[in-house]
């Protein structure tokens, strides 16, 4: 078991078929048992001897694999219980960080990686993170520098005749529609229930969460004229030009990007969230992000899993 980099987030990584393997990588994390693993692999060759590829499967790989797109598909029997929280489907995907790329060709197997993080936590995007995670316990880090996108992947669902995007993700349904040629079903609410097994991962109620409670607001605006807000409480707003509007209500103040860039807000969202912890407030204020569909909806999903809420009006 080692930890590697991948180009969303660093990995907790272990060969996937090795069932000991596997209950270790629950065991570090804290994960219950109904969350299933991604299993990664070189491609759809490779693919193909853990799942049973479809039409749409091999379509999708053609266009966005390498890439954090994620298929759930139905699995082959070599695929432990385990991994797959006792369903008949496995999610998989071909990452395209260089460094894990090169662990996969060299063990030749796929790889279960879950984020290198307890359950529920921070998902980490550099080394040092991971560090700080686990500390003593931490397995060999394999240094890959900061992730490129910051998010988890997409993860749809390929194990019906209908296309259905279960997280949502770095890849939105529009690009997926394209190469489809059809309409691809989206999470009407994307918070789900807790306590039974899910196709994908990343899907509980309360996630990718900071130690210090999360107030998640409507919007920048409605953050701005709240009462909730003490001097004592940080405040990460979506940019770097919008640090003044809030601070007359507290100095602690942090963005998520220095430019106007939604991109580099998921690249920074997670760091700026442990950072936000350690200044050890009462309270983290956020807002949901403004913007086009595809990346911003994924930014919003985190934040709303952060905060497990309903984001909050003006008070």
């Amino acid at each position: 078991m080692a930890v590697l980099p991948t180009e969303t987030v660093y990995g907790l990584a272990g060969v996937g078929t090795n069932l000991s393997v596997v209950r270790k990588i629950f065991e570090l994390k804290g994960r219950p048992a109904h969350n299933p693993l991604i299993m990664h692999v070189l491609g759809i060759r490779e693919a193909q001897h853990i799942s049973h590829i479809t039409p749409f499967a091999s379509k999708l790989a053609d266009s966005f694999w390498p890439g954090p797109l994620t298929f759930v598909l139905p699995k082959r029997e070599i695929v432990p219980y385990e991994v797959t929280a006792g369903l008949d489907t496995v999610a998989l995907r071909s990452p395209a960080h260089p460094l894990f790329r090169s662990m996969l060709m060299e063990v030749n197997k796929p790889l279960a990686a879950p984020s290198a993080n307890r359950t529920n936590q921070i998902s980490p995007t550099t080394a040092i993170e991971v560090l700080d995670e686990f500390g003593e316990d931490c397995p060999p880090i394999l240094d890959g520098g900061i992730c490129d996108i910051g998010l988890e992947s997409t993860v749809l669902d390929l194990s019906s005749k209908k296309a259905r995007i279960l997280r949502l993700g770095p890849i939105s349904a529009k690009e997926i529609e394209i190469v489809l040629k059809q309409k691809v079903e989206t999470p009407s609410d994307t918070i789900k229930p807790d306590g039974n097994a899910n196709k994908s991962p990343g899907n509980a109620t309360k996630h990718y969460a900071p130690q210090t409670p999360v107030l998640l607001h409507k919007n920048l605006q409605s953050l701005i004229q709240s009462k909730e807000v003490s001097k004592r409480d940080v405040v990460i707003v979506p940019f770097e030009n919008e640090i003044p509007s809030v601070e007359q209500k507290t100095k602690q103040v942090l963005s998520f990007s220095s430019t106007i860039s939604n991109l580099e807000i998921a690249k920074n969202l997670y760091s700026k969230l442990r950072q936000a912890d350690k200044m050890n407030p009462p309270f983290i204020h956020l807002s949901l992000i403004d913007g086009e569909e595809g990346i911003t909806d994924a930014i919003n999903d985190r934040l709303i899993r952060a905060s497990s809420q309903n984001p909050l009006t003006s008070q």
